[in-house]
């Protein structure tokens, strides 16, 4: 009982806390100190204003420059200050200079194969619109010759990636939020560790952050010793840095080029059910077998020359199966240093675009305000638009911040679910019979803007049934939320709420 009440204060994530938190504060009184001590005042206070003009110029997405522009003014002598060490999110020099190097080595598609795009702009034009948008802003083309497989459960996903593991050949490429101690990540490991004995090229990369509770500090350091390629994704520093926030919230498992997986699953024993913290975890998985597996190797490669730096013959890493078509699958990118939000763009369109029905699952409902009104619209409009979001939550700040979003939304006509049995973590769209995302993305400000993140859109594809098909049994596991549950308590449970919405760009 005592090491149970005594865990959390011996994880890395407590002490991070702490000692940002103790940074913060005496930043905050040096700032103040040498504004009245040392007659520095006016010198913040311009700052401070050079910061709000930036803010206000800068090509973002109306409501986070909103919280910095009004925590500029709200602490006007430390605002400028705040905003130079946690504003910034642009690449430096050397940075874009390895971005360019790393897309002028493509190689041409027609080394392997023709992509997609003009048969599906041919033979459905009414999404021509979305795919070409996905292509122009992160080079990703469309693909056919591509088969797909869902999965409702985790644990056929696990056993079926065990099985594909050890039909590797030439390399395995791993990127994941999480990755976890425990049973199904020591299965997965021992193969990893059996196939660098045989040659296999095994690199990971996964987030320091999101794996900060589950692996021990240096996780890589081990991973190395046993031949694995291993980085941290922007290790966590116990100092205050203008990157905290940027996440990679991805999950790749690319096999050869050929084979790949993705979806809302990360790689611990929490997401296959095996430990209970959250009532049932209810998630999915898509694998793809083709063409399309060369988005996801090159947002893997892409983000490889990033972290680890080295340069590969891009042509090396090709897909070299062919499969029948199932559809037309594109895979593509999102991160928070363009200046496109592709993933929101996409699920906008789709919403908008929709003409019977639009159906979501969420673990967070955050939506903007472009989101916020896409969603009221198409609902008073007569298309039946459903979300589906989680009974039990994992972070109750967000939660709360979720059901005040209901109110406005079930006024309108959106009819939103509670999963019974417990959380809800896929992130699924659906529209009409022929078009469905699954990724990595939630509806929230830290998916849209901080997170490095990854989707699929479907069109005509087998997915979009088995997508639907989800949905129906799901339906049938789900309470609807009334306005009244919608509704805050009383005034402090309004305040709450008000300030949470707020500054929920942060969360």
């Amino acid at each position: 009982m005592l090491r149970k009440l005594l865990k959390p204060f011996t994880q890395r994530l407590f002490w991070f806390a702490i000692s940002i938190v103790a940074q913060f504060l005496l930043l905050l009184y040096l700032v103040l100190w040498a504004s009245y001590a040392k007659g520095l005042y006016l010198a913040f206070l311009v700052l401070s204003l050079f910061s709000l003009f930036a803010v206000f110029t800068r090509s973002e997405k109306p409501a986070y420059k909103m919280v910095w522009m009004f925590l500029i003014g709200l602490l006007p002598v430390f605002g400028g200050v705040l905003y130079l060490l946690m504003g910034n999110k642009k690449l430096g020099y050397f940075s874009r200079k390895k971005v360019r190097r790393f897309q002028q080595a493509l190689p041409d598609k027609s080394d392997f194969q023709e992509t997609a795009d003009d048969d599906l702009y041919r033979s459905t034009p009414e999404y021509r619109r979305i795919s070409a948008f996905i292509r122009n802003t992160t080079g990703l083309p469309a693909w056919g010759n591509t088969e797909c497989s869902y999965f409702y459960y985790s644990e056929e996903f696990f056993h079926d990636l065990l099985s594909e593991i050890r039909r590797a050949k030439r390399f395995i490429f791993i990127e994941y939020f999480i990755i976890g101690e425990g049973k199904w990540w020591s299965r997965i490991l021992n193969e990893l560790h059996e196939k660098v004995k045989q040659g296999v090229d095994v690199r990971l990369i996964y987030d320091d952050m999101g794996s900060i509770n589950v692996i021990p500090a240096r996780y890589d350091r081990k991973l190395r010793e046993m031949g694995i390629k291993a980085v941290a994704f922007n290790r966590v520093k116990l100092h205050i840095n203008p990157r905290l926030n940027f996440r990679d919230h991805r999950k790749i498992f690319d096999i050869d080029g050929n084979v790949c997986y993705t979806g809302g699953l990360n790689l611990a024993d929490e997401y296959a059910n095996d430990e209970i913290r959250f009532g049932y975890w209810k998630d999915n998985a898509v694998k793809f077998r083709g063409a399309a597996v060369w988005n996801f190797t090159y947002l893997f490669l892409e983000m490889w020359m990033g972290v680890w730096g080295s340069d590969d013959d891009l042509s090396l890493f090709l897909p070299t199966v062919s499969a029948p078509s199932d559809g037309f699958v594109q895979p593509f990118g999102d991160n928070p240093l363009k200046e496109a939000n592709t993933a929101e763009s996409v699920y906008i369109q789709m919403i908008t675009n929709a003409k019977r029905y639009v159906w979501i699952t969420t673990p967070y409902l955050v939506p903007d305000d472009q989101m916020m009104s896409a969603l009221c619209t198409a609902a008073a409009s007569g298309v039946d638009v459903r979300i589906i979001m989680p009974r039990c939550p994992d972070k109750r700040t967000v939660f709360e911040v979720s059901l005040s979003n209901c109110l406005p939304l079930i006024n309108a006509g959106v009819r939103i679910y509670e999963y019974v049995p417990g959380f809800m973590h896929s992130k699924t769209f659906i529209a009409d019979d022929e078009i469905a995302v699954v990724g990595t993305s939630n509806i929230d400000y830290r998916s849209f803007y901080l997170h490095f993140e990854l989707s699929v859109l479907f069109i005509n594809s087998s997915i979009v049934k088995a997508v639907k098909d989800d949905f129906l049994c799901t339906f049938e596991l789900c309470e609807a939320v009334t306005a009244k549950k919608a509704e805050a308590r009383g005034p402090i449970h309004r305040a709450v709420r008000y300030f949470l919405r707020l500054f929920s760009p942060a969360f």
